[in-house]
């Protein structure tokens, strides 16, 4: 990815349309999908055959098309007719078979990449900050900082994600930008909010030497305003920009409000050396027996949250006129409504 430093914020124009949208029936995807069709642009959803399709999209403006990113025939029917991509499809996971992530997250993004490449269309990418490795927890991390070793399937399938668009870029053509979220929260969060409350309830640890430090959370409508600003800037190509809240607020505080809402206990902490020894033996053992559940600890999580995370957003305020419109406050009383609704929040069954 292009690297030269561009002044002030860039020409803002209108998204081509239709948009493809891949992964769309995410945690992500789907709010993505909800900004656009607010701004009146046509969507192509693109969605696996037994994805359920959200009751919203019903007589809006997005067609839904099947579509299994890891078959290039699928990804020429599914961006047919399409003039953007948000490629999000990818296997979420700390945890699984190295090939199985290397099929779906690998694999899909060469074909949709490639197909955008082919059609000369432009293209976002949606990476993470996992692609940083283990340079998070020991360095700041801007958007040029050089990546360090991936802790796990997930880290390593997006550094080989950035790859791709760099490769095509070069020996295609690809014009392609690349957004990092940070820790995205938000309702319907696996990582960030069902599986800590999860845990809160259980009584498990979730905080690693106190958390009294940076979390790097973002709120996923604050995710979805990078990718969408930076869609509309042509001159984001060959940019990358990370998504990050900024606000300063600590793994301990988040931890304990989520413990307030579903009237959990106090959130319980581990030494990060403990932490770290019972992830690698977990891991270990897993693989041993070919385990399909995640460990209850991975060292790609403890990567995330046993040490302050700080990926500036500089650039995106700079190049994408970026502020978070969604502050902490008010991300998590939307959280706290969600919890409400599925009974996980205090006084409900």
């Amino acid at each position: 990815m292009a690297k030269q430093e561009q002044a002030s914020e860039l020409a803002r124009s209108r998204i081509p349309e239709p948009i493809a949208v891949t992964g769309a029936t995410g945690f992500i995807g789907r709010r993505l999908i909800a900004r656009l069709i607010s701004e009146g642009y046509r969507v192509h959803a693109l969605a696996l055959p037994d994805d359920p399709i959200p009751i919203e999209w019903a007589g809006s403006r997005v067609v839904v098309r099947r579509t299994d990113v890891t078959r290039r025939g699928e990804v020429v029917d599914g961006l047919a007719g399409t003039h953007f991509v948000f490629h999000l499809a990818a296997l979420v996971s700390d945890w699984g078979r190295p090939e199985d992530h290397a099929r779906v997250t690998v694999g899909g993004t060469e074909n949709v990449l490639a197909e955008a490449a082919a059609r000369g269309e432009r293209a976002l990418l949606v990476s993470s900050i996992a692609a940083y490795g283990d340079r998070l927890s020991r360095a700041l991390c801007d958007e040029d900082t050089d990546p360090g070793e991936p802790l796990g399937p997930y880290g390593a399938s997006k550094l080989m994600q950035e790859r791709i668009a760099g490769r095509l870029e070069g020996e295609r053509g690809l014009r392609v930008t690349i957004v990092r979220p940070a820790n995205v929260f938000g309702p319907g969060s696996g990582p960030w909010v069902d599986l800590l409350c999860k845990q809160l309830a259980a009584g498990a640890p979730t905080l690693v030497s106190g958390g009294d430090f940076v979390a790097a959370l973002t709120y996923v409508d604050n995710v979805v305003d990078v990718m969408v600003r930076a869609a509309e800037r042509i001159g984001a190509v060959g940019r990358i920009y990370n998504a990050n809240d900024e606000h300063g607020v600590t793994w301990k505080r988040y931890v304990s409000e989520l413990a307030t809402l579903t009237g959990s206990p106090a959130p319980r902490s581990v030494p990060r050396v403990l932490a770290s020894a019972t992830a690698g033996l977990l891991e270990s053992s897993g693989r041993w027996l070919h385990r399909k559940e995640r460990p209850s600890v991975t060292r790609e999580a403890l990567n995330l949250c046993r040490g302050p995370v700080r990926v500036p957003i500089d650039r995106a305020r700079r190049e994408l006129g970026y502020e978070p419109p969604v502050s902490f406050d008010e991300g998590l009383a939307r959280v706290a409504e969600y919890l409400r609704r599925s009974g996980a929040a205090r006084g409900h069954a």
